[in-house]
């Protein structure tokens, strides 16, 4: 079996309901107790990552560290914990920039909430000033089930798209927020912007439109901190930068949804890629004493024969398969520090 090197950056993908999570911060903690400065970071929207790692809501979009200690008693390494708050991100990287106040927009609040539409466009930006800051070895990322990751690989091209041609007339009247005029919708050129901004406003009102221009403005501002994130894809298919960790389970037995999700991955993920089947029950039904005529070892060769299905494709599929056994600790601390004793032995 060929086993994962350590990479700067570890992606963590699956469908929903796999385990992806508690993977991902097991790696994580995995590389933390080894002496390594870690950041884990999950863009999934239902956080599952706080339940995990024992972090607060109220402490989404900024750095939690944790002490290692509440999983392995006495050890007193830490882990540093991001989970993904699109507003926080923005207003980090405006602050940076020395313009904070140039998104502080009601429709830029609205577009920057978990389910606004930005999130994962906010989930590249935050890897990217992380990965610029220089702070760790290694970035653990928990994204999003199924589709989302799909849109959070897609959103490099949403940037892109943004900041096209068809938006630069409407920039060049706003290249700074100093200009805020109320009334400077109407000096727009284009007839076709015009009838769009003179329609809203009879719809919404002006302070609606002017909310608008500020908010386009403000973004057009940091334009270079949108920009920046497009070289994050490029990354994403350099073998020496990062690992990729597609996560299935043996009792949902998703293979189809496995491979769909790959193939989605296009040409972004590389050869470097690893399928992880969780709850694999290999070696509990290896130890299952059957005769063969009983009914009850029918059962066991059904689910062996479902089991080493899976494990097939993945060979086939993936550079290497990686198994992880059934946890029976009840509480979500105890049950990634079973799964950090599995990284340690691959």
């Amino acid at each position: 079996m060929t086993m994962p090197g350590k990479k700067q950056l570890e992606i963590f993908c699956g469908t929903g309901g796999v385990g992806k999570t508690t993977l991902a911060a097991a790696r994580a903690l995995h590389l933390a107790k080894e002496g390594h400065k870690v950041l884990l970071i999950t863009i999934d929207p239902a956080k599952r990552l706080k339940q995990v790692m024992g972090v607060l809501e109220q402490e989404a979009g900024s750095v939690s560290t944790v002490s290692l200690a509440n999983f392995f008693p006495g050890n007193e390494k830490t882990i540093d914990v991001i989970l993904m708050n699109p507003a926080a991100t923005l207003k980090r990287v405006a602050t940076k920039k020395g313009n904070p106040e140039s998104l502080d927009n009601p429709i830029v609040k609205i577009l920057t909430r978990p389910y606004g539409g930005m999130n994962e466009i906010m989930a590249i930006i935050e890897l990217q000033f992380q990965l610029d800051e220089k702070s760790y070895e290694h970035i653990i990322l928990d994204t999003p089930p199924g589709k989302h990751f799909i849109d959070f690989l897609g959103a490099s091209s949403k940037i892109n798209a943004f900041f096209d041609g068809s938006f630069i007339e409407l920039f060049k009247l706003f290249g700074s927020k100093k200009d805020k005029n109320p009334g400077i919708f109407k000096r727009l050129i284009s007839s076709g912007i015009k009838k769009l901004l003179s329609y809203l406003e009879k719809v919404t009102g002006q302070g609606f439109v002017e909310d608008f221009i500020n908010a386009i403005a403000g973004i057009y501002q940091n334009k270079d901190v949108f920009l920046s994130a497009l070289a994050f894809e490029r990354d994403l298919k350099r073998r020496e930068f990062c690992n990729w960790f597609l996560v299935t389970s043996q009792d949902q037995i998703k293979e189809q949804d496995a491979l769909e999700l790959k193939n989605s991955a296009g040409k972004i993920m590389h050869d470097d890629n690893y399928l992880i089947i969780n709850r694999s029950l290999n070696k509990s039904l290896a130890a299952w004493q059957t005769k063969p005529n009983e009914p009850i070892n029918k059962l066991k060769e059904a689910m062996l024969k479902r089991q080493n299905r899976l494990k097939g494709m993945g060979n086939e599929s993936f550079k290497a398969t990686l198994e992880f056994p059934e946890v029976s600790a009840f509480e979500p601390a105890n049950q990634v520090a079973d799964l950090v004793q599995t990284w340690e032995s691959i």
